[in-house]
């Protein structure tokens, strides 16, 4: 190292040269890279995509991409038969581009065109309560029943045209299911608590409910057509739920969580070099450090990739307090010392420690890169290439940029001799450490630990509000239990579905849960067997009805098994309406159903079911991810405390020479920073989780430099306490922000960050070996005298 900053200029100008042009290359890189990536903020996918079912993760994604585009609005008119608005509304949202498809409108054509496919197809897909009357010869007489009922409406050319009232039928226990929706003036509607009426209607998106700028289109022209809506009929109320909403709503939080702690973060780092420096050239060269790390952790993220998540940009505004260590240690050294060595003696001196405190940071979030989460491995990745852009600009331009940089001496010094000094007497380190471990105490007696993956998203109180008054009137809940019965082909998948709702039925009437959903497509098999049922005791039917006087047409009761409805035909049809998204076919024809579950009432029990049939699985998503938050926990656990022994290890290995009581000391500042910062999830009433052990790797890869750095046997004890100090004072004001945010998991990173990282500079000097003590010694001497 001393050789090259020393005696090789030439060799430093290359390098000086080569930066600026690859620096240039990666400026040209992010423009074109930003111009073609996306800004996510699905908070699943910050999730890890290992799946601990045996369903293939592209049926699990296509069913959650479908859902996530789904819109649904409540309309309550003032007068319940006014539509006059539901209509507006309907037809606004048919005239919008970014809209696939608006349903709610039971008109007459849909029920004509539904009545159609119905009869066309009516000996296929008649439903099970039906085909059993038929098979027990008991057809015929809820026939008569309904030719005699004066309620029916059966009309003769009904008979006639279906002798079986199949379509009839299959309507009317289709109808008889149990259902909080139900169709009044030509609209899907349903009743709140004190009889309100609220016609439903509901869309798919064309797009990703993700894409942050065509979301904020979307929201804004929605919000522009519901002022419209409620400027017209001002009694109307209109309530909406959505995950585009919930989207745009996190991606705006986001931004402001990015302006208010990015911007804080800089004035608060600006006015602190200010203070010290009092010249604008030191701003300028910290800003020209953090930005191109900056610049070097967002290509690096997108060009691996392909995008970048909100959350990450968010904790990546918290990498600035780590890259401006590199500037500030250097800028401070010059400005002690600026008029005693050249640039290069300033740099060859500092360059070791630098290193040591790069590796150590970069090791710390290496350790994030491999963990199973994306968002994780987004900031990681950031962070990393961001460190290094940092620390390649201040090695390879800083020699060059600070030539006559203003000097003066440390005006502090005396306040950090002084404090230096206090902290090598015994009185100072067993206070200090005891009511360290008080606090220690009183936070971890309050800890509570919650791995609940709803930490990583906070949804806004109107959007809530909405969401639980809409599942109040429909009774339709979001909480995304369900089986799922999937094949290797559309029929096979259909066929272990018959062979599931058997076992369904005897759990919904055993009190496991209230309902269910599920499609009604019949395989193939089954409709063949229909057809063949049907064919054999139609004749039963038919010679009563003959006796009556009714004589069907033989070409009406001519069944073939060759017109058999699949199901491409069916999501083709009406019939699918409203269960289109319970069916789903990949390109190599894997197929999945998807059912629905609502309120259950015995969860273990239910989720046995999965024992009864093949191919047939449980999945609730929320409690997997939860599941799955509290294993990784542990295990990380586990590793940070075999990491911690290490370090320790290390610390008493290295300072064993000066005798056992400094080579112990010299552990504190990392133990006791580690359970500070959990301490303070305690006070703070935060929960432990995932994220909270994620921010102690990094309270320890970054508080381990503060000891370095003071420890250094080349620089100035209150020198490097001035840099120390400042570092320290950039890391906190990055982390700290964070507390700002308003995404629970973020807030609890930033938490765990401070905590442990004051802690950590707080503690740094109390393990100083017999060398730097002796400077402390005789500059505070200087001081006193």
């Amino acid at each position: 190292m001393k050789n090259v900053y020393l005696n090789n200029h030439n060799i430093l100008k290359k390098s000086a040269l080569l930066w600026l042009i690859l620096v240039i290359c990666l400026i040209i890189l992010a423009g074109w890279l930003f111009s073609r990536s996306k800004l996510n903020t699905s908070v699943l996918s910050l999730l890890p995509q290992a799946n601990s079912t045996t369903i293939p993760n592209e049926l699990i994604d296509g069913f959650q991409n479908r859902l996530d585009k789904q819109l649904v609005w409540l309309i309550k008119p003032a007068q319940i038969d006014n539509v006059a608005p539901v209509q507006w509304w309907y037809n606004a949202l048919k005239e919008q581009s970014f809209i696939q498809e608006v349903n709610g409108s039971i008109d007459s054509q849909f029920q004509k065109d539904w009545a159609q496919s119905a009869y066309q197809y009516r000996y296929q897909l008649v439903d099970p309560i039906t085909l059993h009357r038929i098979e027990s010869d008991s057809q015929l007489s809820w026939i008569l029943s309904q030719l005699y009922s004066p309620f029916s409406g059966l009309t003769t050319n009904e008979l006639v045209h279906d002798p079986l009232l199949i379509t009839r039928s299959t309507q009317l226990n289709q109808l008889s299911q149990k259902s909080h929706l139900t169709v009044k003036h030509n609209w899907l509607t349903a009743e709140d608590e004190h009889n309100n009426t609220w016609y439903m209607i509901y869309a798919e998106l064309k797009g990703s409910s993700f894409d942050m700028n065509q979301s904020q289109h979307i929201v804004e022209q929605l919000n522009t057509l519901a002022d419209s809506l409620q400027r017209q009929w001002s009694d109307t109320e209109i309530i909406k739920r959505g995950v585009l909403f919930y989207s745009h709503a996190a991606s705006t939080q986001a931004k402001q969580d990015i302006t208010t702690i990015g911007s804080l973060s800089i004035l608060g780092i600006i006015a602190l070099i200010i203070l010290i420096f009092r010249s604008i050239r030191p701003i300028l060269l910290t800003l020209l450090s953090i930005t191109i790390g900056i610049v070097c952790g967002a290509v690096a993220v997108l060009a691996i990739f392909g995008e970048i998540h909100i959350i990450t940009l968010v904790m990546s505004t918290s990498i600035i307090g780590i890259a401006i260590d590199y500037a500030l240690h250097y800028l401070t050294e010059r400005l002690l010392y600026g008029n005693q060595e050249s640039p290069w003696q300033s740099l060859n001196k500092l360059i070791s420690t630098l290193v040591i405190a790069l590796i150590t940071s970069l090791l710390a979030y290496l350790i994030l890169l491999f963990t199973p989460f994306p968002g994780l491995k987004q900031l990681a990745t950031f962070a990393i290439f961001g460190l290094i852009g940092a620390f390649l600009t201040v090695a390879c331009w800083y020699p060059f940029l600070v030539q006559r940089l203003p000097t003066r001496r440390n005006i502090a010094e005396p306040f950090f001799a002084k404090w230096l000094a206090l902290w090598q007497t015994r009185s100072m380190q067993f206070s200090m450490t005891l009511l360290a471990l008080l606090f220690i105490s009183l936070g971890l007696s309050q800890l509570k630990i919650d791995d609940d993956v709803g930490q990583l998203q906070a949804l806004p109180t109107d959007l809530y509000h909405q969401e639980q008054k809409m599942i109040e009137i429909t009774k339709q809940t979001n909480d995304q239990k369900w089986f799922i019965v999937y094949g290797q082909t559309a029929e096979q998948a259909l066929q272990r579905l018959e062979a599931f709702l058997p076992f369904l039925n005897q759990a919904k009437e055993n009190g496991l849960m209230d309902d269910y959903q599920t499609i009604n497509l019949p395989s193939q098999q089954q409709q063949r067997s229909n057809i063949a049922s049907i064919k054999q005791h139609a004749p039963v039917v038919i010679e009563g009805l003959q006796r009556l006087g009714i004589t069907p047409s033989e070409q009406l009761l001519t069944m073939t098994d060759d017109n058999l409805m699949s199901p491409t035909q069916w999501l083709a049809s009406p019939l699918s309406q409203g269960r289109k998204l319970l069916w789903l076919s990949l390109e190599n024809e894997q197929s999945a159903i998807l059912i629905p579950i609502s309120n259950i009432q015995n969860i273990t029990e239910l989720k046995k079911l999965t024992n009864t049939s093949q191919g047939v699985q449980w999945l609730d998503r929320r409690q997997d991810f939860n599941d799955m938050f509290t294993s990784y926990r542990q295990h990380l656990s586990q590793l940070l405390a075999i990491a911690i022994t290490v370090i320790c290890l290390s610390f008493i290995y290295r300072n064993w020479k000066y005798g056992i009581r400094i080579a112990l000391k010299s552990t504190l500042p990392t133990l006791l920073s580690v359970g500070a910062s959990l301490a303070i999830l305690g006070l703070t009433h935060q929960s432990l989780n995932l994220f909270s052990m994620l921010a102690l790797i990094l309270v320890i890869g970054i508080g381990i430099d503060y000891t370095l750095f003071l420890s250094n046997a080349k620089s100035q004890t209150t020198g490097a306490l001035l840099a120390v100090s400042m570092a320290a004072l950039t890391t906190l004001l990055s982390f700290g922000l964070l507390v700002l945010s308003h995404t629970h998991a973020i807030v609890g990173f930033g938490l765990v960050l401070t905590g442990g990282i004051f802690t950590a500079f707080l503690f740094a000097p109390i393990g100083q070996p017999p060398n730097q003590i002796k400077k402390i010694s005789s500059t505070s001497k200087k001081y006193n005298n």
